[in-house]
Formats: structure tokens, C-alpha cells, sequence
């Protein structure tokens, strides 16, 4: 049985850190801050991502009968100060890193729309970790830098367009399975996901396409390009969401 890779854990710790060394040099009055999330400030941001975390912790350990029976929903169950917050977080996602890495890359976690490979799990927290980050970043008017921990993301948003048309409805012009996605990566390397010689093909930065698969922008609003009908719709109805 294959482990998921302890390259993919180290980024995900890596993502996590990185949002945490923003979030620890902040002064309190700066948690208040309004994010692009509508009602939400950098606090419940963090909230959120101390309570899904807990939650996905449950989840791997095969608990998920208490994440969906609630868990998710309890808001409150950390304290508002920022210190107690990261404090929350910080032992949640220690404890979701320590259950999945026993895991094989194919074992199964049940979660939202149904279950998930260990592996897209990984990524899946990797993902949501990131997107409330560059909420966060947005708050304090500091610009994200792109890494290369974009390639787990963009490859979860790639896989998951099968679910993202079956939720748009609707036939596709066209067999989704040849979709590709042609990205330059932060570092200017280019990334390719899908059949080689595909006639459907997004293209553009990495960055932009994991912004818009996350929701963080819209597709218009980017460089990115669709070279037929079929990459236009799937451009349109991407999201980083994925139950495989």
C-alpha cells in the first residue's frame, strides 16, 4: 500500500505555517478586520479554519458521523482572542497531519459530498488553508506570494471538474475527459494536467486558475483563456471542491 507522499504533508504544514507567521504578528485590533468574505473578519477566517480542521481530524479518523453531526456548525467552540484562536488551529491541524500520515494515498475519508481519497484530502485542507489565507492577506492589504504548493491545488481544482459539471447540470459540448489545463507556474515552469494534444485547453497563470477554481475571482477578471466552447464552460464552472 502506498502512503501518501510525505512531500504533499510537508506542504501542507508548509501552507499552514506560512499563513500562521501573518496571523502571529498582528495586533488584536487588526482581527476585526473585514475580509472579501461578506460578515466575516480575519477572526472568523481563523475561527472557520480551527472548527474544519477539528472537524477534519474527526474525519480521518473515521469519526465522521460526529463532523456532520455538528461539528461543523459549532462556531463557538473556540475562543474569540486571536491568541486562543491560533492556539486552536494550531492543534487541530497538528492532529488532521498526524491521522493522515499513517494513511495509503487511496484510503478513504468521508467528507462533504462523499468520500475522498486520503490523498485529495490532504490537498483539499491544503487548498482551504491557502484560499482563507489570501482572505486574510486581502484584509491587511498584503500581497500573497504564489509558491509552487499552487501544483496541489490546481491539479485538486483539474480532478474535481467532473463533480463541478455534474453540479452545473446540463450536457458539456463535449467529453469533459479532454479538457487540459496548460499553466505557467509561480516560478515561470509551466504545468501541464490532461491529455497531451487536447483541443480543449485553459491556459494562463497557475495563481489566477487556483483564484478562480477557489472562487477568489472570477474567470473574466483574469488572463487565463479557454480555446473552445467545452474549456469555456469548464473555466466557468471550475471549483477546487472534490469528491473522488
Amino acid at each position: 500500500m502506498a502512503h501518501i507522499d510525505p512531500l504533499l504533508l510537508t506542504d501542507l504544514a508548509d501552507e499552514q505555517t506560512s499563513l500562521d507567521q501573518l496571523l502571529a504578528s498582528l495586533p488584536a485590533s487588526d482581527w476585526t478586520r473585514d475580509t472579501p468574505a461578506r460578515g466575516w473578519t480575519i477572526a472568523d477566517q481563523v475561527t472557520h479554519l480551527a472548527v474544519s480542521e477539528r472537524a477534519a481530524a474527526l474525519a480521518v479518523a473515521g469519526r465522521s458521523n460526529e463532523v456532520f453531526g455538528g461539528a461543523m456548525r459549532e462556531r463557538t467552540v473556540v475562543d474569540a482572542q486571536p491568541s486562543a484562536l491560533l492556539d486552536a488551529w494550531r492543534r487541530a491541524r497538528t492532529a488532521t497531519l498526524a491521522a493522515l500520515t499513517p494513511l495509503g494515498d487511496r484510503d478513504r475519508v468521508m467528507w462533504g459530498a462523499g468520500p475522498m481519497s486520503a490523498r485529495s484530502f490532504a490537498e483539499a485542507r491544503l487548498m482551504e488553508t491557502w484560499a482563507h489565507g489570501l482572505d486574510c492577506h486581502a484584509a491587511l492589504h498584503v500581497t500573497p506570494i504564489d509558491t509552487h504548493r499552487l501544483r496541489r491545488i490546481a491539479g485538486l481544482a483539474y480532478r474535481a471538474l467532473p463533480y463541478a459539471f455534474s453540479l452545473a447540470g446540463g450536457a458539456p459540448p463535449g467529453d469533459i475527459d479532454t479538457v487540459a489545463l496548460d499553466l505557467r507556474a509561480p516560478d515561470g515552469t509551466k504545468w501541464r494536467f490532461g491529455p497531451s494534444g487536447s483541443a480543449a485547453v485553459i491556459s494562463g497563470s497557475a495563481g489566477e486558475w487556483c483564484r478562480v477554481a477557489t472562487r477568489r475571482c472570477r474567470a473574466e477578471d483574469t488572463s487565463l483563456r479557454a480555446s473552445t466552447p467545452l474549456a469555456a464552460l469548464a473555466l466557468e464552472v471550475a471549483r477546487a471542491y472534490l469528491a473522488d
